[in-house]
């Protein structure tokens, strides 16, 4: 029974570690390759403070305004589906922390 014991844990063990993993990739473009500081309102909701696209970054076009407002929009909308991402992960991996402690509890209390 230990033997088997230990192998869903194992597998519980590298599920968590993989979904860790995941979560930090997000993590590391949320902060590292986001030029500008990420910050959080007072509901948790990721707030952008980075350098907004300037409108003079698309030449002298007649629509370089709408194209930045665009694409300061993208990086938004990206912004927020990343962190989302990160913290569903992170709920997974916190859930598969209480399923391996629980499985512990239960394995030591009928021991």
């Amino acid at each position: 029974m230990m033997a088997d014991l230990e192998i869903h844990l194992s597998a519980l063990d590298r599920c968590r570690t993989a979904i860790h993993k995941a979560a930090g990739q997000y993590e590391e473009t949320l902060y590292e390759r986001n030029p500008g500081k990420l910050a959080y309102d007072d509901r948790g909701e990721p707030h952008n403070n980075r350098t907004p696209v300037a409108a003079a970054a698309f030449g002298h076009l007649e629509d370089s305004g709408t194209l930045a407002t665009a694409a300061n929009s993208v990086w938004t909308a990206v912004i927020g589906e990343m962190d989302q991402a990160r913290r569903k992960l992170a709920g997974v991996e916190r859930g598969l922390s209480n399923v391996e402690e629980n499985i512990r509890k239960a394995h030591r209390a009928t021991s």
